[in-house]
């Protein structure tokens, strides 16, 4: 099995579970790569040193983090800090790992997005100074050198700005699903605090269980907040050439074998 694992970094998250399973399977020879958030650690260091947290949500509903030039020093900060957890808790249950970075590696190449649209008491409104963007391209030569070497790749929510030459904020489920196309894994599991696309958020066996591109917009009425950007970065591998996306509960006692055991939502070409 070779796969893609997105694991989010907000507060609350328990990296061991997961961890125990990766180095579980990759000692039995499955290849997988991480790839993570940093949202919690960011926030922490935020109110640690008084700057405030501004999260956007666009006229179309988006929600995202603002990373002004102020905070994007933090951000790199929160994200090398999360990754290092991710590592160390690899090794306790003894997997070898290895944190790409960006701007060495090459890996990740990244477009910023100076000029955010901003929703604001029923007008939309310019927000500048933003230092953060998309993924415009994932080269995966480092990736694929650690893999060969029996080692966890470990990615941060970070890209490489050409023209600013700096490593700005992007997405980390749309960086999971250029990095699973890329890489040709054969699945990409998206892990979070709830347990796949839910048709009523109040109502636990309300879940989608398994959808195909070909029922996209009916797929897309039921996602809400932070699962709109997740249908987004899914909708991406699965054109990308991902055969399955998994969005599952990160709470599981093992995130991926109950994903794929059928406790997700699976999305297929």
């Amino acid at each position: 099995m070779f796969g893609v694992v997105k694991i989010g970094g907000a507060e609350g998250n328990r990296l061991e579970p997961l961890m125990e399973e990766i180095a579980g399977r990759a000692s039995r020879g499955e290849r997988w790569i991480v790839v993570h958030g940093a949202s919690g650690v960011m926030d922490r260091l935020c109110r640690e040193r008084g700057v405030e947290i501004r999260m956007i949500t666009s006229p179309s509903g988006y929600r995202s983090r603002f990373v002004g030039e102020s905070e994007l020093m933090i951000f790199a900060e929160a994200s090398h800090i999360y990754g290092t957890l991710i590592r160390e808790a690899l090794a306790r249950f003894g997997a070898a790992s290895e944190i790409i970075r960006p701007g060495a590696s090459g890996s990740v190449s990244a477009r910023r997005k100076d000029v955010l649209r901003e929703g604001f008491q029923g007008r939309v409104r310019i927000v500048r100074g933003n230092y953060s963007g998309t993924v415009a391209s994932v080269d995966g030569a480092k990736i694929r050198e650690a893999l060969d070497r029996g080692i966890v790749p470990i990615l941060p929510p970070l890209g490489h700005d050409r023209e600013s030459g700096l490593e700005i904020n992007i997405d980390g489920d749309r960086l999971a699903a250029a990095v699973a196309a890329e890489m040709c894994a054969e699945v990409l599991i998206v892990l979070s605090n709830v347990p796949g696309l839910m048709r009523d958020l109040s109502s636990p066996d309300s879940r989608v269980g398994r959808a195909s591109l070909s029922e996209w917009e009916e797929v897309e009425r039921y996602a809400q907040g932070n699962m709109k950007r997740k249908l987004v970065a899914s909708k991406e591998a699965l054109e990308g050439g991902v055969p399955e996306v998994y969005l599952a509960d990160g709470r599981a006692k093992r995130p991926i074998g109950n994903a794929m055991g059928g406790d997700a939502t699976c999305l297929a070409r």
